[in-house]
């Protein structure tokens, strides 16, 4: 057939096992997978809150009228993803957990883990992220989230005067979180806390800058705030995390570069080789 005088051009059909082989028979849900979405949806609902216990591997598998293997690994499957906490021992049990920040924090330790992401990447998105918070906290905050930021700032400042650094560190940290709070936006605190669990351990290892301007810089950013000066806070933000990130970095390289100066260690040997193949 011709359209307009012009030949149609044939597509090219599918083949079925190319089609098959790419998606795979479709099969039924797992009896797992089947208990880890009623709790779930259970949650969703409400019927279950953070902090509720669940009852026993036992009891459950009566309840659903399954094998005990598949409410273990249920469990199992929830406490990955974050919804529940498994505790040992006599008080021990599966807790619902406030399924915040954590299924994210895996994520970005992982990417790390894995090379898909470098320390500069995530620090970069922080920085972007940040950017935001500080935008939204000050239109959004209120003199109770004014207070809590003062408050951590006179906190951090004590310890950093006692000369406790790694608590200081942390306190410092947690501003980061109590500011994505003053928001006012669950996604941007979730994210900033995950965020800051991850960084947390470059940053206390890295230790406080040279001429640390923390505790000054916080104060300059709350005091933009509480005036709504959104462009003044943004450029403290910015100018802060700029040399912060500079000196993470700075002392990423230098432990690199050590690292690569150490004599390779013993080469681990293939399976083959210790089979003596």
């Amino acid at each position: 057939m011709a359209k307009d005088g012009q030949s149609l051009q044939r597509v090219p059909a599918i083949r079925k096992s190319a089609v098959v082989d790419r998606l795979g028979p479709i099969r039924t849900r797992r009896v797992f997978e089947e208990i880890c979405e009623r709790i779930r949806n259970q949650l969703i609902s409400g019927e279950l809150r953070p902090g509720d216990r669940l009852p026993p591997e036992r009891e459950l598998a009566e309840i659903y009228d399954v094998s005990r293997t598949a409410v273990h690994e249920a469990l199992i499957i929830l406490e990955i993803v974050g919804l529940l906490k498994l505790r040992k021992g006599r008080s021990g049990g599966a807790f619902i957990s406030d399924h915040g920040s954590g299924l994210f924090t895996r994520s970005f330790r992982d990417m790390l883990d894995f090379g898909q992401a470098s320390l500069a990447m995530l620090l970069e998105a922080r920085a972007i992220i940040q950017v935001a918070v500080v935008q939204s906290a000050c239109a959004r905050a209120t003199e109770q989230d004014f207070v809590l930021l003062q408050r951590n700032i006179d906190e951090t400042s004590a310890l950093t005067e006692a000369g406790l650094f790694e608590a200081r560190t942390f306190k410092a940290i947690e501003f980061n979180v109590i500011l994505a709070n003053a928001a006012h936006n669950k996604v941007l605190a979730t994210i900033v806390e995950a965020m800051s669990s991850v960084l947390r351990g470059f940053i206390a290892s890295a230790g406080p800058q040279p001429h640390d301007p923390v505790i000054a810089s916080r104060r300059e950013l709350l005091a933009r705030m509480r005036a709504r000066d959104e462009a003044g806070a943004v450029e403290c933000m910015r100018v802060y995390f700029d040399g912060l990130n500079k000196h993470l970095l700075r002392l990423k390289r230098a432990a690199r570069h050590v690292a690569e100066k150490k004599p390779a260690g013993r080469p681990i040997r293939s399976l083959a080789q210790a089979r003596g193949e």
